[in-house]
């Protein structure tokens, strides 16, 4: 870097030039929110599962993830089994098993950084076979984080009944108090 000399300069003051940033587009911002969506999505599942192994560890509960379908769109490389997939819509929940004692359970997991869930963070497909679930006796309910930090089970009959019970289609902390599980020693404990 070349020495500043201030006798060589009409108008000596120090200034430091930063290069110009462009501000990023709407449509690079949506992207980049939805993958840090996605990645917190996949963390908090990440966590329900460490919960889910010790559930079954213990003799409570089988419970596991729920696969993604996936439909192969294209073959790329057949002798390294390299194909090109698209996943499909999900209808199925995220996480389903069963308790000691026989009973099905299912729920969904829903994060958000935000101050309120929506009701639509459903699809209509779910929102039918949670109905049907729980209309068998499957225990039903939506697992819910805001910021990593706190957590509620919603049952599925106040999810579904949400518009009636708050006068609205979402919930924020203090609506669904009443619903908040304890997260100690690595656990969200959502059976307790």
């Amino acid at each position: 870097m070349a020495k500043f000399i201030p006798k060589n300069y009409p108008n000596a003051t120090r200034v430091k030039s930063y290069p110009r940033k462009s501000k990023p587009s709407v449509d690079q911002k949506k992207r980049a929110e939805g993958a840090a969506s996605k990645r917190n999505g996949e963390y908090f599942e990440k966590m329900i599962e460490v919960a889910c192994r010790y559930y079954r560890q213990s003799g409570i509960a089988d419970i596991q993830k729920t696969p993604e379908p996936m439909r192969v769109i294209g073959v790329l490389d057949k002798s390294k089994g390299h194909f090109k997939a698209a996943f499909e819509k999900q209808a199925q929940p995220d996480f389903k098993g069963v308790l000691n004692g026989g009973q099905a359970i299912i729920f969904e997991a829903k994060h958000t950084n935000g101050k309120l869930i929506e009701q639509k963070r459903l699809s209509d497909e779910q929102v039918e076979n949670f109905g049907t679930h729980y209309k068998f006796g499957a225990k039903c309910f939506v697992l819910v984080s805001f910021e990593m930090k706190r957590f509620y089970k919603v049952p599925w009959e106040t999810w579904r009944d949400m518009q009636f019970i708050f006068k609205k289609k979402s919930v924020n902390e203090s609506d669904i108090k009443g619903y908040e599980v304890t997260y100690a020693n690595g656990i969200i404990d959502f059976l307790s």
